[in-house]
């Protein structure tokens, strides 16, 4: 999914959520979900988007409706001894969309 549609597509109704899902190296990669099936989120040269905090991928989401949005920690039982991997799910947190000091809080609190 191109970011600079994704507004649209949320105006439609076709993205139920973005997830932003944690890299290796401390970045994240947004996805959003169509239709239950996850789509990356994409640059204008098709390229995935990586961002490197949850501030910088509301920046890019500026303009863009709000939907849900999680922070998505992928499973990592297969790596770690020990660890029952019988639930390999991965770690889902609602994250608010716009952070709480952005909606018209002063400089001088």
């Amino acid at each position: 999914m191109d970011l600079s549609k994704l507004a649209s597509h949320v105006k439609a109704g076709d993205i139920e959520e973005i997830d932003l899902v944690a890299m290796e190296g401390g970045s994240f990669v947004m996805h959003v979900m169509v239709a239950g099936e996850s789509q990356r989120v994409v640059n204008a040269k098709g390229e995935t988007l990586h961002v490197a905090s949850i501030e910088e991928a509301r920046k890019n989401l500026a303009g863009v409706p709000e939907v849900p949005l999680f922070l998505v920690q992928p499973a990592v039982h297969e790596e770690m001894v020990g660890l029952d991997d019988s639930n390999k799910q991965p770690y889902r947190e609602p994250i608010p969309f716009v952070q709480a000091c952005d909606e018209g809080c002063s400089s001088g609190r």
